[in-house]
C-alpha cells in the first residue's frame, strides 16, 4: 500500500480561512476607524448627541462592505 503524503500547502481558491479572516479584519478596521474618527469629530465640535460617531461608523461600514463585495466577486 502506498504511503499518503500530507500537504503543507494552504488550501487554494475561496476556501482558505485566511481569506475570510482578512475580510473580517477589513470590516472591523472600516467600522472601527470610522467610529474613531467620528468620536474625534464629536469631541472637537462638542456635539451633545454623538451623531458624527454614528455617521462615520456607517460610512466606514459602507466603504468596507464595498471592498468585501468586490473581493468576493473575484
Amino acid at each position: 500500500m502506498p504511503k499518503s503524503r500530507a500537504s503543507n500547502n494552504p488550501p487554494k481558491g475561496d476556501k482558505g480561512v485566511m481569506r475570510h479572516m482578512g475580510l473580517a479584519a477589513t470590516l472591523a478596521a472600516g467600522i472601527g476607524g470610522g467610529a474613531w474618527l467620528g468620536s474625534l469629530w464629536d469631541n472637537a465640535s462638542g456635539h451633545d448627541p454623538q451623531w458624527a460617531t454614528a455617521l462615520c461608523a456607517m460610512l466606514g461600514l459602507a466603504a468596507s462592505l464595498t471592498v468585501v463585495f468586490q473581493d468576493i466577486k473575484r
